[in-house]
């Protein structure tokens, strides 16, 4: 029997990793028949984001492979935390934890200050990494819960964990330190990768990397140049672009406006 000890355990090494996990749980038959239930029928199992058990049992191996397939499923849906339904006749409920969503900054400017703020408005962790100490001073981000690294920006990125909940946004003051930051980071498990520039800027980056092997779907991977088009030009508006693709990939968003199905749908000449 899995302890509320066990769980918190379970569910601190899963966030100390950067992975979600599945607490599952089967209902009583007594809840449902209006009486008490016995403290045996409490069974929760803990399943994590490859499918493997990490404790515990729902005392019927058949409902435990049908409620693991069905937490992976949500597991892979950042849209849904928890869901409750019949299997072989036991309602079963399934609620992930997953790690907090994180955004690393490569470059302290006037771009990668406004994706902070922008950031911890969505209450995102935030770490902010530039080689010039004046550039991540607490001066420049007075919050307090913005880590800020001063060092290489290589060795920094190298002393971080990525996981499926990072987003990585390169806004550095040159296309040379952004390029050794997309190499550092391009096959790292990041969920979003996003690197400021022009087209012309970013493409021949992307042939560089590419050149030097990396592969095709990598590079496939990276949004450049970075955010949505909004005809964004001030570090707030950049900053809006960028939170708002990160949005978008982290939502499983398409980027179209609300309401251009709406307007498909309308009636030649009707205003």
């Amino acid at each position: 029997m899995l302890t509320p000890t066990d769980i918190w355990n379970a569910l601190a090494a899963a966030r100390d990793k950067g992975e979600p996990i599945a607490i599952i749980s089967i209902l009583p038959k007594a809840l449902s028949e209006g009486t008490s239930a016995s403290p045996s029928e409490n069974r929760r199992m803990l399943v994590g984001a490859n499918g493997e058990v990490i404790a515990g049992d729902l005392g019927s191996l058949e409902i435990e492979n049908k409620a693991t397939q069905l937490a992976l499923e949500i597991i892979s849906n950042d849209r849904l935390d928890i869901c409750a339904k019949e299997i072989d006749g036991r309602r079963v409920v399934i609620e992930v934890a997953r790690p907090p969503d994180e955004v690393i900054i490569c470059g302290g400017g006037h771009v990668g200050r406004a994706v902070a703020g922008a950031a911890r408005f969505l209450n995102f962790s935030v770490t902010v990494i530039d080689d010039r100490a004046e550039f991540v001073s607490r001066e420049r981000f007075p919050d307090e819960n913005v880590q800020l690294i001063a060092a290489d920006f290589v060795q920094a990125l190298q002393g971080l964990q990525f996981t499926a909940a990072t987003h990585v946004v390169i806004v550095t003051r040159g296309h040379k330190h952004d390029e050794l930051c997309l190499r550092e980071v391009i096959e790292r498990p990041a969920r979003y990768v996003g690197m400021i520039g022009s087209r012309r800027r970013t493409t021949t980056i992307r042939e560089h990397l590419r050149r030097e092997g990396v592969s095709v779907e990598s590079l496939k991977r990276v949004h450049a140049p970075v955010g949505l088009d909004i005809g964004a030009q001030t570090p707030e508006e950049i900053a809006f672009a960028i939170l708002s693709e990160i949005v978008m990939v982290r939502r499983g968003g398409t980027g179209m406006p609300k309401g251009a199905r709406m307007l498909y749908k309308a009636e030649p000449g009707a205003s």
